[in-house]
């Protein structure tokens, strides 16, 4: 069962849940566009030849690149979409939370978490740590940033949740599930936040490394749980079948859960600093990460091959989800190649990272807009943001892998790259592309942007 329209009127989205569902889509957009001021500077400094242009440190102007770009367009993105997610899940619910004031609460708490987030970069205070899953400027204040942005989303899973039996559509049912896993993620970041050590043994980068390596892999669950639930509800309803019998969907959504419940545990079972606990979760990611998706994706494949000859091109949404099963499939193909700290790994994760936004995309397109009375207008700009943003990606993940099989090393750039000719074809390619995919990034923001601004009434 889709969440159609007339569904949510009928349980009614009240003037309340569109301000919120407002907030959290602008959150989410305003998150990108921040993003999107870095992502040139990344582009630049990799770019071959660079370095006899621009005479600057170029890994320096990187780092500080790279920062603002993860953490806006790969952090508060997505947990903003998931903020989005249980404001249409709580509406379709048909009877009101117990934790009604949560929801206000916790976008404002996010939304300030955001605000902060930005003086460190903007004053250019603390420094870079380049660390996976959740790169930070060091400094308290970023810190407090992202424990905002933690506590907001939480409260707005929170009051979601506190529906409990309300949640019995396929939509409330995923993102119950995303929402759970996003509350053992929290607690993974408080866990390894009090088990670090207290002397200057460790550098800050080893710290960081740590107390975000756990929660970051099972927000990698939060994430692809909002994918999978996107691709059946899209589905669904832009082709009146589901991509999987209800029993299916909802044993799928239960494992992204499941897998990670025990993750809590690994921070009494392992030291947090060693090698045990880090593989912990990485084994973790790679063996409960694997099977939903598959489930999912030849659901959907199957569906799409059935409806061959009728698929809905012209539609944003679809166009979306196509490209989402796409790249993301191809992403996890990468995965099986990685080698060791070469441009392989971003490749991957790249090109995971780019399905899921496809899918958040298109749940702007069905979802977020439609509801707040301002849907996309019909014509070629809309079409053509997800095919440039789309192929843009998918190229750009296909450049960098070409030239981590050349051995170019990540997070490096100028004449460190060390490229021959064939890394000099990934890295040439990767630049191209990583044009396109900008261009299709800012047309998605300045369309999205432009009617979530715009002058008609939201909670009429």
């Amino acid at each position: 069962m889709y969440v159609n329209r007339e569904t949510v009127e009928a349980t009614g989205l009240s003037p309340a849940l569109k301000r919120e569902l407002w907030g959290w889509a602008l959150l989410a957009v305003g998150s990108l566009a921040i993003a999107g001021l870095a992502a040139p500077l990344l582009g630049i400094s990799r770019a071959p030849g660079v370095e006899k242009v621009i005479k600057a440190d170029l890994n320096e102007l990187l780092y500080w690149a790279l920062v603002p770009h993860v953490v806006f367009s790969f952090v508060v993105w997505f947990v903003a979409v998931l903020g989005a997610m249980t404001v249409v899940a709580t509406a379709a619910a048909n009877r009101p939370p117990r934790l009604g004031s949560a929801g206000p609460a916790g976008l404002i708490a996010a939304t300030s978490g955001a605000l902060l987030l930005l003086l460190p970069t903007l004053a250019s205070m603390g420094y870079p740590s380049i660390n996976n899953y959740v790169p930070v400027l060091v400094h308290p204040v970023y810190y407090v940033g992202l424990g905002l942005i933690g506590l907001g989303v939480g409260l707005a899973v929170a009051r979601m949740l506190s529906l409990a039996g309300g949640l019995g559509d396929e939509l409330g049912f995923g993102i119950a599930m995303c929402g759970g896993a996003y509350l053992v993620a929290m607690l993974c970041f408080g866990l390894a936040w009090a088990q670090l050590p207290a002397d200057d043994a460790f550098d800050a980068a080893n710290l960081n490394e740590r107390l975000f390596w756990g929660g970051g892999h099972v927000l990698q669950f939060v994430n692809t749980g909002l994918m999978l639930t996107l691709w059946h509800v899209i589905a669904t309803r832009l082709l009146g079948e589901a991509p999987l019998p209800r029993s299916i969907y909802r044993l799928t959504m239960a494992m992204l859960l499941v897998f990670v419940l025990p993750a809590p545990l690994f921070y009494f079972m392992f030291d947090v600093m060693g090698v045990g606990h880090r593989n912990a979760f990485t084994d973790l990611l790679w063996y409960g990460l694997t099977l939903p998706p598959v489930v999912m994706s030849a659901g959907v494949a199957a569906l799409l091959w059935r409806r061959r000859g009728s698929l809905p091109w012209r539609h944003p949404a679809f166009v979306a989800l196509a490209l989402s099963l796409v790249m993301f499939n191809i992403g996890g193909l990468f995965g099986f190649f990685l080698g060791v700290s070469d441009t392989r790994t971003p490749s991957h994760y790249h090109a995971v990272i780019g399905g899921v936004n496809l899918a958040a995309i298109g749940a702007f397109a069905l979802l977020f807009l439609p509801l707040l009375g301002r849907p996309f207008r019909q014509g070629r700009a809309v079409l053509a943001m997800v095919w440039l943003y789309g192929i843009g990606q998918l190229l750009w993940s296909g450049g960098m892998f070409i030239a981590g099989a050349a051995g170019v090393p990540r997070k490096t750039a100028g004449a460190e790259q060390h490229l021959d000719a064939l890394g000099t074809l990934g890295m040439g390619i990767s630049g191209s592309a990583h044009l396109v995919a900008i261009a299709g990034g800012v047309m998605f923001i300045w369309l999205a942007l432009g009617r979530l601004l715009a002058k008609e009434r939201i909670d009429g």
